[in-house]
């Protein structure tokens, strides 16, 4: 089955809003689930831990040059079972905001910038939406800069996060 991901709104129906207060930039990515049955907390661990072999490597390297200008870095390889998915809980250097039935909010506040990301899963289908608040002029070149890398990232992302369970 091909899974087509399509660039859509990011979803009326989040809950992001209580999570972030002002919003420079937003995007969603939406795709199909090929298993309705599986849980939000695998739908995120799928996306988050479990994604392709390249983008750890892509995240090793932009670790290593943001770090210089004191965004955070992760440098550890994510190992949580659905269970460490709670409230305030860290993935890597995302917090857990909220987790709900249907989605599942994490992100970051940073000097430079405030991110949240959703994974909503409405139905059979599972929409990624980031949530940028610029807090100086850095956070805004950040994401000029990592922006063709974040598109091809989500929608990666996005592929392994609508498999088939795998936890």
């Amino acid at each position: 089955m091909v899974n087509t991901i399509q660039s859509v709104p990011v979803p009326k129906e989040s809950i992001y809003k209580e999570y972030i207060t002002k919003i420079d930039f937003k995007d969603a990515y939406r795709a199909t689930l090929a298993d309705n049955t599986i849980s939000i907390e695998t739908i995120y661990l799928n996306a988050f831990v479990h994604s392709p072999k390249w983008i750890d490597s892509f995240l090793i390297l932009r670790n290593k040059i943001v770090g210089v200008f004191g965004l955070k870095v992760n440098t550890e390889k994510i190992q949580l079972s659905k269970e460490d998915l709670k409230v305030d809980s860290r993935v890597g250097i995302f917090r857990i905001y909220a987790v709900t039935n249907n989605e599942i909010i994490a992100g970051e506040d940073d000097k430079h910038l405030n991110f949240r990301v959703s994974v909503l899963k409405q139905n059979c289908e599972v929409t990624i939406s980031t949530l940028v608040q610029y807090n100086n002029l850095f956070g805004k070149i950040y994401m000029t800069v990592i922006m063709p890398f974040h598109k091809l990232i989500v929608r990666s992302m996005l592929k392994s996060a609508v498999k088939n369970k795998r936890i």
